[in-house]
């Protein structure tokens, strides 16, 4: 086993670190958002259509940083609560536009009370430049975390043919394996 050199124990420590607070800052979150009824992914849906006062979801997606399947469940979700609406677009019925109800723009405006006091308390003891500084990079780790992987193949299709091609491929030759003469 090779021994980790002490730049390597350092970024190791750091992954560790970022992978930890962001559980932490999502369990947070979600507990703030909790006496709402909300996880923090639908109080920021809601807030953004309160925002954009007409929006699809494919758009929504796109400002939220999420994909659509997810938004979607989260705007069904909404929409049962009676915080938004949706309506069909005029010149494509495929696609719908998502509205705020009275009762959700009501909500949004405690919602932007919420989220400005969490960024407040976030942020307390960290100097203005280490934020900018932080701003700057976390767009080149998540560039690069996306591309963790890469080469290898994404498809869950593939990996799951794969796994079950290994096992028929074990399967049978455990069966020829007892069905080869003894030789004790």
């Amino acid at each position: 086993m090779e021994v980790l050199t002490a730049q390597a124990w350092s970024k190791d420590l750091l992954v560790s670190w970022l992978f930890q607070t962001c559980i932490k800052l999502q369990t947070s979150l979600d507990r703030c958002f909790l006496r709402y009824g909300l996880t923090v992914q639908e109080a920021t849906l809601l807030v953004r259509c309160v925002e954009k006062q007409r929006i699809t979801p494919g758009k929504l997606a796109a400002i939220v940083g999420r994909d659509k399947g997810k938004v979607t469940r989260a705007i069904d979700r909404l929409e049962s609560s009676r915080l938004v609406t949706r309506e069909m677009y005029a010149r494509d019925r495929r696609c719908s536009i998502i509205r705020a109800t009275r009762k959700g723009k009501q909500l949004a405006r405690d919602l932007t009370y919420v989220f400005d006091s969490i960024r407040t308390e976030l942020f307390v003891g960290i100097e203005e430049s280490d934020v900018l500084q932080l701003g700057a990079m976390l767009p080149q780790l998540h560039k690069n975390a996306s591309k963790i992987n890469s080469r290898q193949e994404s498809d869950p299709a593939r990996r799951r043919r794969r796994i079950g091609t290994h096992r028929a491929k074990m399967q049978a030759h455990s069966r020829v394996s007892l069905n080869a003469p003894s030789t004790f």
